[in-house]
This record gives structure tokens, sequence and C-alpha cells, in this order.
């Protein structure tokens, strides 16, 4: 499993937005991609996904910009991943959430079993995280 860019700056876009911006402040697109070296078009993109997500939220004009719409507590590292288009597959055959289609052996396969564990394992440790626990650490 390998999270793309995509994944990564999202992930580090809201951590900096749940520290630096709340809805009387927000952050600008250009000033956070600045800070965290992304292509501003680019997290335009990932705040797009995030938007229609309803973890963000944002206000135009001067002093206008992007803001947490939810708590930091209640926004898991999966929740991010997933709103980005970042689903934690370790395998196309071990997945049963839906995304991919099934494999026609998944029943009989140890190998498959295993994989689909550790992938069940991985998604766990992600909504076991969330931002303020990242934030604390």
């Amino acid at each position: 499993m390998r999270t793309t860019t995509r994944g990564l700056y999202a992930l580090k876009a809201i951590l900096r937005l749940a520290e630096e911006a709340d809805h009387s402040n927000p952050m600008p697109v250009h000033e956070l991609a600045a800070l965290e070296h992304i292509s501003p078009e680019f997290l335009q993109q990932i705040f797009y996904r995030m938007r229609k997500s309803g973890f963000v939220a944002a206000t135009r004009g001067p002093g206008g910009g992007f803001y947490l719409v939810r708590s930091p507590d209640s926004i898991t590292v999966y929740d991010i991943l997933e709103a980005a288009g970042e689903p934690l597959e370790i395998t196309p055959c071990a997945s049963d959430r839906g995304t991919r289609k099934p494999c026609p052996q998944f029943v009989d396969c140890k190998a498959g079993r295993f994989w689909n564990d550790m992938e069940q394992m991985l998604a766990g440790y992600a909504r076991s995280k969330t931002l303020a626990d990242i934030m604390k650490s």
C-alpha cells in the first residue's frame, strides 16, 4: 500500500488548518499552500473534496480562506484519506469494502484472508487516530 501525494498533502494541509485557522480567521489557500510547499492549484482540488465531505468550509473575499468545520478530535486520519480519494487498500484481491471487484478465490485463499486482515488492521489504526491525536504528538 502506498498513499499518493494527494493523500499525503491532504493530511498535511488539514493538520495545518486545524492548528492555525478557525471560522473567524480562515486561511487563504495560497498561504496554506506556501506553508506546506504544495501547489495552490493542487491544494484547491484537495480542498474541493474536503468541502464536499464536510470537513472544511470557505469564506470568500478579502480575509477569506478555509477553516475546519468539525473539531480535530472528531476527524480521523481514515476520514481524511477517504475524503481525499485515498482508500487504504493493500492489494486488489483483499478488500471486502466494495471498491474493487471481489476475487472469486477469496473464500479459499489463505493469502487473500491474510491481506484482508492486514488491510483491516491498517484501516483500524487510521480510524483510531484523530487530528487532535496527531497534533499532540
